[in-house]
């Protein structure tokens, strides 16, 4: 994914790590949330549409990002298709991808955002676009800060892929790594990352180039690598419960009137466009690697949603 589904534990150290790990969760699941604070439409109950999600708000109390972009989509599509409501399940404890997708699949929530992959998609209706512009499948290193020389000077493949890289691994990119031949270690939650760098249990992470600096500015020893990443196509997208189609298909229409509007587009660089200068993409060495995991027909969209680097050095070459 990117930081998809841990939900960060609290612990007695500085606020602003706190802060950092909690903002993980914004393309992802939370818990503590049990009410659509202030984001259901006035309407009667005719024809009103509900839907049931666990995309969570920020620290502040504002949307997330994911959030933001539903709430969009169905915005957008009032005029055409009615009200909307919507309402966030009641909080839990230790939630993961995994167990919102078992909700998904048994019914008991309407949409979820993740990462998609070939096993994902027969669990829901996949709503094929990405909220990320792509950039979830461009992974930024992330290192100790005292390795930092060392590492930063790697450029071939073949060292890259010696490296000991740690990732999740209920997270589709571990799959992508693994089936790259890259030497990677999973490990079951995001939360334990810092500390098992710290212990140099292995040599790298690597986190979505839209999320890895709003979370490694904040732990004291790590940083994030500026010369490198690691690129494989990737979408993140709602997937809808197999029970709501109609759902689906107004996600669908959304979809297509922001990408002509150029609504999505200033709500993504809103949101992102400062930690996307911060990571410098242009300039980097990438390594590109395949993702067997991806449905072709998730690349198959609008070239206006992909970020203009994917789509030009990652998106193209699989369609000509």
């Amino acid at each position: 994914m990117g930081a998809e589904g841990d939900v960060a534990e609290p612990s007695a150290r500085n606020e602003g790590v706190h802060r950092a790990r909690r903002r993980l969760l914004k393309l992802g699941s939370v818990a503590g949330l049990s009410h659509s604070l202030g984001l259901s439409r006035p309407a009667a109950a005719s024809g009103l549409l509900r839907v049931r999600h666990e995309l969570p708000l920020e620290d502040d109390g504002s949307m997330s990002y994911s959030l933001a972009v539903l709430n969009l989509l169905l915005g957008k599509t009032e005029a055409s298709h009615g009200p909307f409501q919507l309402e966030t399940m009641p909080p839990r404890d230790n939630l993961t991808q995994s167990r919102q997708m078992l909700d998904l699949r048994i019914g008991t929530l309407d949409v979820m955002a993740t990462m998609t992959s070939k096993a994902r998609d027969a669990d829901g209706i996949p709503v094929h676009t990405c909220m990320r512009r792509g950039l979830n499948g461009l992974r930024l290193p992330i290192a100790l800060a005292s390795r930092r020389r060392e590492l930063e000077a790697v450029r071939d493949v073949e060292v890259a892929r010696r490296l000991r890289i740690g990732q999740v691994a209920h997270w589709p990119d571990a799959a992508v790594l693994k089936s790259n031949g890259w030497n990677m270690l999973p490990i079951p939650r995001l939360r334990v990352f810092e500390g098992m760098l710290q212990r140099e249990r292995f040599d790298l992470f690597a986190l979505a180039a839209d999320e890895a600096y709003g979370i490694v500015n904040a732990l004291p020893g790590l940083v994030v690598l500026s010369d490198w990443l690691i690129a494989y196509p990737s979408t993140y997208s709602f997937i809808v419960n197999h029970a709501r189609p109609e759902l689906a298909e107004r996600l669908r229409q959304g979809w297509r009137i922001v990408q002509a509007d150029g609504s999505f587009e200033a709500l993504h660089e809103k949101f992102n466009g400062a930690e996307l200068a911060q990571a410098r993409l242009a300039s980097r060495h990438w390594f590109h690697l395949s993702n067997p995991e991806l449905p072709l027909a998730a690349l198959r969209q609008d070239g206006r949603l992909w970020h203009p680097l994917v789509r030009q050095r990652v998106i193209a070459p699989l369609l000509r």
